[in-house]
């Protein structure tokens, strides 16, 4: 019985714990914004550009497709405002770790037929390689399970954390519905699709959990 016990209350000692990291989250007024982390990403089934282009290579995703989305998050804000979705007084931008990272990705490997799994307990251990100018406060990702053309949706964990101690406040992993014309922008459609269902519902939702 005494086992029973002590357990319920280190069970609610840890969930207690989580509670209160995840509410920096809603507190801050300020986030810095890392961009999107594809180093785990699968792209899953057959990826072509418009116009008799071709199919698109591992290759192709690392040089070319991975930066153009995660810039043109930053160079369309209008169209991913970060700030309104999260209810945020200012986004500050520094996605040069995540874009270093990302240059690393396994060109041979992302691309393939089979849904990749990314665990929870790894993002742990991607967060602690992301580095900045920001010291301290809280930190925004989205890391990249999969972009899937089969179910056309990506797979995305909406990651906060802390920045001086690199641990994660808050991870939802939320799916997206691809739209839109174009390689590019079909699957940018996606991402707006996470923020809007952020924005709409799974903000207030994760407030009211936390």
């Amino acid at each position: 019985m005494k086992k029973i016990i002590l357990f319920a209350l280190l069970f609610a000692g840890v969930s207690v714990t989580k509670a209160q990291d995840a509410k920096k989250v809603f507190t801050t007024t300020d986030i810095v914004w890392y961009g999107m982390d594809f180093t785990k990403a699968k792209f899953v089934g057959g990826f072509d550009q418009i116009q008799g282009a071709g199919a698109v290579t591992g290759t192709d995703m690392r040089n070319r497709w991975v930066p153009g989305w995660n810039t043109l998050m930053l160079n369309e804000p209008q169209n991913f405002d970060l700030r309104k979705t999260f209810r945020k007084d200012n986004i500050y931008n520094d996605i040069n770790s995540v874009t270093d990272l990302n240059s690393k990705l396994d060109a041979d490997k992302c691309m393939t037929y089979n849904e990749g799994k990314i665990e929870k307990n790894e993002i742990d251990g991607m967060v602690k390689k992301y580095t900045g100018d920001k010291k301290e406060g809280v930190g925004l990702v989205f890391i990249i399970e999969n972009f899937n053309k089969g179910t056309q949706t990506a797979n995305v964990y909406v990651t906060f954390f802390d920045i001086g101690t690199k641990k994660v406040l808050l991870c939802e992993k939320i799916d997206g519905k691809a739209v839109g014309i174009g390689m590019r922008n079909y699957w940018a459609g996606a991402i707006k699709s996470v923020l809007k269902q952020v924005e709409k519902e799974l903000y207030n939702n994760w407030k009211a959990r936390y």
